[in-house]
Order: C-alpha cells, then structure tokens, then sequence
C-alpha cells in the first residue's frame, strides 16, 4: 500500500511537471508557488482538486495541497539531477505503472457507465434472501427532536401527543433546525446504538406514542415511536434497500467487467504454453532467483 501511493505520488508529480513545462507563458499575477523554472497557477491548483471537494476545502487545506506540490516538485528535480531515471530498471518500472494506470483507466471507464437497479430487483433479492436479514437485536424507529430547556421540551411533546405532523414541529423549534429536514429520523436503532438515556425511554413506548422531554449532556429530547421490531424478526425492507441495491449494482458490475474481459481477449487473441510451468527450466529460474534474494 506505501509503495502504491509513493508509486501514484511520484506519477502526478511527474504529470504536473510535465504540465507545467509545457507552458508557454505564465502570467506571474497568477503564481501560487514555484520551483526552480516551474510555475504553478491558481487556474491549475483549482483543476487539480476533485469539484466534488472544493467548495469544502478551506484555505489551510488548499495551502497543505501547494505545500505538497511544492515537496513533489523538489524531490523530482533532485531524483532528475541525480540521473535517477537512467538508472537500472527505471523504464521497466515506469512502463508497469503506465499499464497498471492505463487499465485501471480503461476498467474505470467501462464500470463507471450506468449501472441500474430496479426496485423489482432489490424486492425479488430481499425476498429470497430474507434469512440473512433476521434481527439479532430488538430494533425501534423513532423521530427526534433536541430541546435546550425542560419547558420548550414539554411544550413540544404536548404538540406531538395532540397530533401534530414531527416534520412541522421540528422545522418550528429544534436546535437543529438549520440542518437537513430528515435530521428528525433516527432510523432503525438498537439499545446499545444511541444514547442510554434515550435507549431506556424509547424502548418502553408504544408504537406511536411520544416520551416526556429526556435529559442530556446536549438538552433535552423528545421521542416519538414509529415502529418496533423484535430480536428474529425479518428486516423492513425500507432498512436494508439501500444494502441490497449495492449489493446488486456490485454483483452487475462485476459480471459487467468479466463480459468485457472476455470480449477484450477475443478482440486480442491469446497464446499460453503451460507446459513451461512444469519444466526445469522454471524450476532452475526459481532456484537461481532465490539464492539471488539471500
């Protein structure tokens, strides 16, 4: 695993040199950093990180990127100074990690395509599966809401035991109101999964009934039971659809990836000679490599 990512750090270190070196101009105005004659521009710094992160990056974890390309750049100077890539071995290692990296490529390209999973399918899955999603735990699903003091917690539990719909009443005065409106939903839980002074009250309800305001480190808690389910019992297929359609889409994928392999070695004919495997000849090459590694 260490030697993977030296292996990918040292890949994108030379890409990103290579980038850069092929400019033609650099308008200084832009510089974030350099090393010796290679120039890294805001535009590049901002391409180079995943859009799916950068809108949560802050300024110090940008900085910690420019530190490290700025580490990269100087160790590869240094590994060209030292003539490192007229070594030994040096374009047979380069020329595996371009295969490795060119598959993993191509691999990523054809699995990446839209794999669908029908809800038909994760029923028909759940459905035929069903003893491998028995409780082994007693299980409740329950609202939640967060309070700062005893009277706003008891004025909300009296909202709720006259009928009032969790969603409005939370929107109207939980400490979390700010965050997504499922917050609310706890899900499925055990008694060892939360709290153990919620555990202890939302274990005792009724389905559908609504606790007294809860004390705790954080405030107090009103609980509202939706459902129960004892230790043995199946799964509500609710709780595990998101399980099984990864499942699936895993399953897909990988009979996806053995079609192409086999469509991929059709397109490009093959040759074994096995026999080889069961000779002297591979018998004194293992002999010889083996007094060579002591």
């Amino acid at each position: 695993m260490i030697r993977r990512k030296l292996v990918c750090f040292v890949v994108l270190s030379v890409a990103t040199v290579f980038l850069s070196s092929c400019e033609e101009s650099v308008d200084e105005r832009y510089v974030v950093a350099k090393v010796e004659d290679e120039s890294l521009t805001i535009q590049e710094l901002i391409a180079e990180i995943p859009p799916q992160i950068r809108s949560r990056l802050s300024t110090v974890e940008i900085r910690e990127y420019v530190l490290r390309w700025i580490n990269s750049q100087a160790l590869y100077h240094e590994a060209l100074e030292q003539k490192l890539d007229e070594g030994q071995g040096f374009q047979r290692e380069f020329e595996k990690l371009k295969r490795e990296l060119l598959i993993t490529k191509l691999v990523e390209k054809t699995l990446n395509e839209d794999v669908t999973v029908t809800d038909a399918e994760i029923k028909a899955f759940f459905e035929v599966n069903k003893e491998g999603f028995r409780l082994i735990d007693d299980q409740v699903h329950a609202y939640h809401v967060l309070l700062g003091t005893r009277k706003e917690a008891n004025a909300v539990s009296k909202r709720l035991k006259a009928g009032e719909a969790f969603a409005a009443v939370f929107r109207d005065v939980s400490l979390d109101s700010s965050s997504h409106n499922g917050d609310w939903d706890l899900g499925y839980f055990s008694k060892n999964e939360i709290a153990p002074e919620i555990s202890r009250a939302v274990f005792k309800l009724r389905k559908g009934a609504t606790s007294l305001p809860i004390k705790s480190a954080f405030g107090y808690h009103v609980v509202q039971l939706v459902n129960k389910q004892k230790k043995g019992d199946i799964k509500n297929l609710e709780l595990v659809k998101e399980e099984i359609r990864l499942k699936i889409q895993a399953r897909k994928k990988q009979d996806k990836y053995e079609r192409f392999l086999l469509q991929m070695k059709s397109k490009h004919p093959y040759e074994t000679n096995f026999q080889l495997l069961g000779s002297s000849v591979l018998d004194s090459l293992l002999e010889t490599s083996t007094r060579i590694g002591h």
